[in-house]
């Protein structure tokens, strides 16, 4: 029979090693996911980012508008709408001048040729990066 008492520390330190290895291992993960919002502390609608399209409603459009009005509107000429500076007004309405503004972003900021105006992974990563940097594009 093994003796506990010599088993303990090994079995903490096992323990304590699996945690830590699956602590780093999530925080890849949650890193490499697409698509998370790091930045509700800045527009703070909410950190869920589905995939928007015209007719979308909901907080999630509202930290998207929130976000397209920082990366971008606030720093050009445009005219969204009745938000701040001639901006998106945050309304959770993915309407017109959410997909205009949507689609300006994508050809400034991420150099698309083609842009769909569809708030999916890949522009919810550009937003959130945008956010981060603290300069419009």
């Amino acid at each position: 029979m093994a003796d506990r008492t010599s088993a303990q520390p090994l079995r903490r330190r096992f323990t304590a090693l699996v945690v830590g290895v699956l602590a780093v291992g999530g925080t890849t993960l949650a890193a490499s996911a697409p698509a998370h919002a790091e930045d509700i502390g800045f527009c703070s609608h909410t950190n869920a980012q589905p995939e928007l399209t015209v007719g979308s409603q909901g907080v999630a459009v509202q930290q998207a508008q929130c976000e397209l009005d920082y990366a971008y509107a606030y720093g050009h000429s445009t005219n969204y709408g009745q938000g701040s500076y001639n901006g998106l007004a945050m309304d959770g309405d993915f309407g017109q001048n959410t997909e205009a503004a949507t689609k300006n972003f994508q050809i400034h900021c991420m150099g698309v040729s083609n842009p769909d105006g569809i708030i999916g992974p890949n522009t919810w990563n550009a937003l959130n990066q945008q956010i981060n940097t603290g300069f419009y594009c």
